[in-house]
């Protein structure tokens, strides 16, 4: 498995444990108002995702970005910095992009996702700590199962 395959695996594994956290989050705890499938429902269909089709294409596409996101972390640490430290830059990067994320839908005024309840915004930035930190784990086991480790 080259880099590429090896930061979408963890990119992936991490967007799998986000978006479980968000369903989490959603329909047991009644803490957050929107899922991470809402929100590339929202950007693919122009609205929340009405059915069963609308929801899994969602979350499927939601995960593929995940993994991309994973595939950048992945470059990231190759080419700007070490993996000394590799959870906590991946806490970072996660919050980080979880920040990005969150402020496209207010700057552009894109409807269901322009006014979000700080609830769900506490929950959408935690969902975005776990994808740091799962995928950096998983990007860190896959270096080290594959003897590429750079520290």
């Amino acid at each position: 498995m080259d880099r590429f395959f090896r930061g979408f695996a963890a990119g992936l594994t991490g967007g799998i444990v986000m978006n479980l956290w968000s369903f989490i989050a959603h329909g047991l705890l009644n803490f957050s108002t929107r899922r991470f499938l809402d929100w590339s429902g929202v950007f693919l269909f122009g609205r929340l995702p009405r059915n069963t089709l609308e929801i899994g294409y969602a979350l499927f596409i939601h995960l593929v970005l995940s993994g991309a996101l994973g595939v950048v972390f992945a470059l990231f640490i190759r080419d700007v910095t070490t993996s000394r430290g590799l959870l906590v830059k991946g806490v970072i990067f996660g919050l980080v992009i979880g920040f990005i994320f969150s402020s496209i839908p207010v700057m552009f005024g894109v409807q269901f996702l322009e006014f979000i309840p700080v609830g769900t915004t506490i929950s959408n930035h935690v969902g975005g700590l776990l994808w740091g930190l799962v995928t950096a784990y998983s990007l860190g086991w896959l270096d080290r199962r594959s003897g590429k480790v750079r520290t």
